[in-house]
């Protein structure tokens, strides 16, 4: 059965994305990783309101202890898409009470189709309140840094999380912040959704919506 779950989760991957989804925020990965031997099948799309609805399925799976990996592919492609499908791999390191970091690469696939793959480092800590996260990308052409917060409340007696952050973009000239929430549906589902503001001219703002099933071998 396991087995059957895998083989299926793979196919369906047979189509491309522009970026693989670590574990994160919104926008930005943190130094969070899937727990070892856990997998998470994700569903989500992207829409504007002058663009067509971009729709993905992927995967990502705590491969061992602080080791996370996962693929993404776009579900109905456009016919002249030159996208491919990605992969990425994370990295968590316990650096003291509160704080931790993580090392991972997303974007990882054909580089004619993909472009270049997207090193990066981010920093998550803990306070009493909230959590806060900042790292940076090394991307060629797309180097930038980006930051975090969010905040975990109890809503019908289930986790709630808000969510925000902001990404330097378009080799730094520009930035995306962000503001959404992920909420634990029960029955080992989990929903997020969020809004993304771009800032770069021609940019259209794009909602999110994502469907998360957490299996547990």
């Amino acid at each position: 059965m396991k087995k059957f779950i895998v083989c299926v989760i793979l196919c369906s991957l047979i189509t491309a994305s522009v970026w693989a989804t670590p574990t994160g925020l919104n926008n930005i990965p943190t130094a969070d990783v899937v727990f070892e031997r856990v997998l998470v099948f994700q569903y989500f799309n992207n829409m504007a309101k002058n663009s067509k609805t971009e729709h993905f399925t992927g995967f990502k799976y705590g491969l061992m202890k602080n080791v996370e990996v996962g693929l993404d592919g776009r579900i109905f492609p456009e016919k002249s898409s030159h996208e491919n499908l990605v992969g990425q791999a994370k990295m968590r390191f316990e650096l003291s009470d509160g704080l931790a970091l993580a090392l991972g690469v997303s974007n990882l696939g054909d580089r004619d189709k993909a472009g270049s793959e997207s090193p990066y480092s981010v920093l998550s800590y803990s306070t009493s309140f909230c959590r806060l996260h900042f790292g940076g990308t090394t991307q060629n052409d797309n180097e930038g840094f980006f930051a975090g917060i969010d905040k975990t409340f109890t809503l019908l007696d289930r986790d709630f999380t808000l969510r925000s952050d902001i990404i330097q973009t378009n080799d730094q000239r520009d930035t995306t912040t962000s503001a959404g929430f992920i909420y634990d549906l029960g029955s080992n589902f989990l929903l997020e959704s969020w809004m993304s503001f771009p800032s770069e001219s021609g940019k259209e703002d794009v909602f999110t919506l994502k469907l998360n099933y957490v299996i547990k071998f």
